[in-house]
């Protein structure tokens, strides 16, 4: 078995033992995930959205905001389809054995069959698993090699980050990016 096999055989089987919401989920300091946006809109319309505490579920120990009853209720009918992988916090970084907080813009949907980006026209919402990473510069590394960043960070995940507490930022979105996104994972 070649090396893109097992990363495709490794993100498959981590799909299939559900490590999107395994451990702590990250949130804002108020208790909401992804800074509020809605993480159904990611799965149909691929585009970044804001939610509203007007539709709010409550999983993982977290509140999620969804731009539409809709969304909600999908969300209601299967979570962990929906939730970010990593518990949302930032895929790149887990591959080198860290938990950072995400830019809720820097995203991508990954078929976990195929360990590639999902095709807009074909894909039906939830099948695929949204990865959330620090900014949109970390987020073109990530998906640079897909397939062994997805395994890096699963092999992280359950090796040591898993259970560790989750990153909690102490302002809001706007504050932690005030003049402007960072272009890159900070050290350390």
């Amino acid at each position: 078995m070649n090396w893109r096999h097992l990363c495709l055989a490794t993100i498959a089987a981590m799909s299939a033992l559900g490590t999107a919401t395994a451990g702590e989920q990250f949130t804002d300091k108020n208790g909401i995930a992804n800074f509020g946006y809605d993480v159904v809109a990611y799965h149909t319309t691929f585009q970044p959205t804001e939610g509203t505490n007007q539709y709010t579920a409550n999983y993982n120990g977290a509140t999620f905001w969804f731009a539409s009853a809709e969304n909600r209720d999908l969300f209601l009918g299967n979570p962990a389809a929906f939730a970010p992988a990593y518990d949302g916090h930032c895929a790149f970084a887990l591959t080198s054995h860290k938990k950072l907080l995400v830019d809720p813009e820097a995203f991508s949907i990954v078929d976990p069959e195929t360990g590639q980006q999902v095709d807009p026209s074909t894909y039906v919402p939830g099948e695929g698993i949204l990865y959330l990473n620090y900014d949109p510069g970390v987020n073109q590394k990530f998906n640079k090699d897909l397939a062994a960043n997805i395994a890096k960070a699963d092999f992280a995940w359950i090796d040591c980050l898993e259970n560790k507490p989750a990153a909690v930022p102490k302002k809001r979105f706007n504050d932690l990016f005030s003049g402007g996104r960072p272009n890159s994972c900070p050290a350390g």
